[in-house]
């Protein structure tokens, strides 16, 4: 697969996604404003981080799966597909808190902004401040994910489908981090699922699905792509973070991509769409 063949399955993404988020957050930051214009800044902090860029990786999955089980192109799924992007964006701020980290995709996190902006302001707890405030950004961007989605479009049934899987990922989700932080005595493998894969990959992609009205065969399709991929994301992502388990390696990585991508010769799937699930799993490998 050709850089460019895989950046072209991610620009699209990144183009109608960002143009909605633009859109929402802005209508959000009015919301705000007329509440009061002392509220704005955790909702400049979800607008900040949304800017900052990201490759929409989640969103992606979220379109393909509704391509692959023969949903048709329209604005709904991309505002859904922008929904995940934001319940992702609520992951990072919580994330960069609960990891004290001080900088995400090349700028200050939110954390570190607000400790720094408490600090010119004289305040006497800094920290409880930066971490109060990245709290709510990241509560803020979990409710507007959820604004978002539910107001995507689609027919009732499908909708609620939908917002079942969303639910799934958002208790995964938070599981993840509880597994990841508590030091119990998990199987890592378990930790990495939750943590990443459910929410990167498979949940999207079983989102994407609900809102095409897939059955129980697209689902199991999908489930065979997205799993091993999502598990290769998640070893690479803690390769490049210094947190993998020994003896994990690129290489395992690379055999988890390539499962992936065999499972997508399932004629269940239709075929625009595994070509394109293809490439994302070449992006993937790519990390």
């Amino acid at each position: 697969m050709s850089a460019a063949a895989t950046a072209s399955v991610l620009e699209p993404v990144v183009a109608r996604v960002d143009a909605i988020l633009e859109t929402f957050l802005a209508a959000r930051r009015d919301d705000a404003l007329a509440v009061d214009p002392r509220t704005v800044e955790p909702v400049d902090e979800v607008q900040r981080l949304v800017r900052a860029g990201g490759k929409r990786l989640r969103p992606a999955c979220t379109y393909w799966g509704y391509r692959a089980a023969g949903g048709a192109d329209g604005p709904e799924i991309w505002r859904a597909a922008a929904g995940v992007e934001l319940l992702h964006t609520m992951a990072l701020l919580h994330d960069d808190v609960m990891d004290a980290d001080d900088e995400r995709r090349g700028m200050p996190t939110a954390r570190a902004r607000q400790i720094a902006a408490a600090q010119r302001r004289g305040q006497a707890d800094p920290e409880r401040v930066g971490v109060g405030v990245a709290i709510v950004a990241g509560d803020l961007a979990a409710a507007f994910a959820e604004q978002l989605f539910s107001t995507a479009g689609f027919p009732p049934d499908r909708q609620a489908a939908g917002a079942a899987r969303l639910a799934r990922m958002r208790l995964e989700l938070g599981l993840g981090a509880y597994l990841s932080v508590a030091d119990l005595d998990v199987d890592p493998a378990t930790v990495a699922y939750l943590k990443g894969g459910a929410y990167t990959v498979e949940g999207p992609a079983l989102l994407g699905a609900a809102l095409a009205g897939g059955d129980a065969g697209v689902d199991e399709a999908l489930r065979a792509f997205a799993r091993p991929l999502g598990a290769a994301f998640q070893l690479l992502d803690d390769l490049a973070d210094g947190d993998a388990a020994p003896g994990a390696s690129r290489a395992q990585a690379a055999a988890l991509v390539e499962t992936a991508r065999a499972a997508l010769g399932d004629p269940r799937l239709d075929r625009t769409a595994a070509k394109a699930l293809d490439a994302l799993a070449a992006v993937v490998g790519s990390l």
